[in-house]
């Protein structure tokens, strides 16, 4: 519980249909501290060019404490910087500041999905690129985020595999301009603490 006697509400904004029911997942082991967060469903905004409207959207609900985005960094495409630095722009105090409230992946979130099964280095976007590594991973063929593809991944996850995972991110650049990349490592760490003054600390640069 935190100190104002309640959970934190934290909400996940999903780029897609293979980051939702990853974070789904993810959110249903028994690491996640759900006496400190309460977690809304995660919502799929399908698609990175509705992410500003939607995270605009739920700021001016009001009903969560913070609001964080799971996508890409797409080899960190200029359309990856824009967003970061809409959201920073239009709410926060420095544009600096939007990257905060982002979960990426460079170049994918298949980046750290693929990382239960094995060491993974994706160096490209492309899900026809990566179709091998996930069929020599998973076993399913000529991948291209068909939705039972998905499903199939997502039940080949268990709780068991989280500690590797933690392993292999810790070796991966946490700069979203490299390749491989990510932050989720940070997120698995905020998700299973106590303490929820990071919450705090977003907020405090926000514009008033």
């Amino acid at each position: 519980m935190s100190e104002f006697g309640r959970r934190k509400n934290v909400l996940i904004l999903a780029e897609g249909y293979e980051e939702k029911p990853y974070i789904d997942k993810i959110l249903s082991f028994p690491n996640v501290n759900l006496k400190t967060y309460y977690f809304p469903p995660v919502i799929n905004v399908k698609g990175n060019c509705k992410i500003v409207a939607r995270y605009q959207y739920e700021i001016q609900r009001g009903f969560n404490d913070v609001i964080l985005v799971f996508c890409d960094a797409d080899k960190g495409s200029s359309q990856f910087l824009n967003i970061v630095n809409e959201i920073g722009e239009q709410f926060f105090i420095d544009k600096k500041y939007g990257l905060k409230v982002f979960i990426f992946a460079n170049p994918v979130t298949l980046q750290i999905v693929l990382s239960h099964f094995g060491d993974v280095i994706l160096k490209k976007v492309s899900k026809k690129k990566n179709a091998d590594i996930v069929k020599k991973l998973t076993g399913i063929a000529n991948y291209d985020a068909k939705e039972k593809q998905i499903k199939s991944i997502i039940e080949q996850i268990h709780f068991s595999s989280i500690d590797i995972l933690k392993e292999r991110l810790r070796i991966i650049s946490t700069d979203f301009m490299n390749i491989p990349s990510t932050n989720f490592l940070h997120f698995l760490e905020l998700c299973e603490s106590g303490d929820c003054g990071w919450i705090d600390a977003i907020n405090s640069l926000r514009k008033k």
